[in-house]
């Protein structure tokens, strides 16, 4: 078995392939507000702001002035897992 040093097109593609990852990485957009954080990959029929506006909306009718506030303690007792 040969490594991708050994194989110039290999390593093209392989470093190709990378870039195009990091580059796709890239496309997101995110919205944080005190603790909570939110991430999209976008698509060509939405509309990044206008989501984020109303979410935005949502939560602050839900939690209002509390959305803001940051709770240190909370966040380090998490079980290390980021989604719960």
């Amino acid at each position: 078995m040969t490594d991708s040093s050994s194989n110039p097109e290999m390593a093209e593609m392989a470093a190709e392939l990378m870039a195009a990852r990091m580059d796709a990485n890239k496309l997101t957009h995110m919205l944080r507000v005190g603790t909570f954080q939110l991430e999209i990959a976008p698509t060509s029929d939405m509309d990044v702001r206008e989501f984020f506006s109303e979410t935005l909306e949502a939560l602050m009718e839900k939690y209002g002035d509390k959305l803001l506030e940051i709770d240190i303690r909370n966040t380090m007792q998490s079980n290390g897992n980021m989604h719960g």
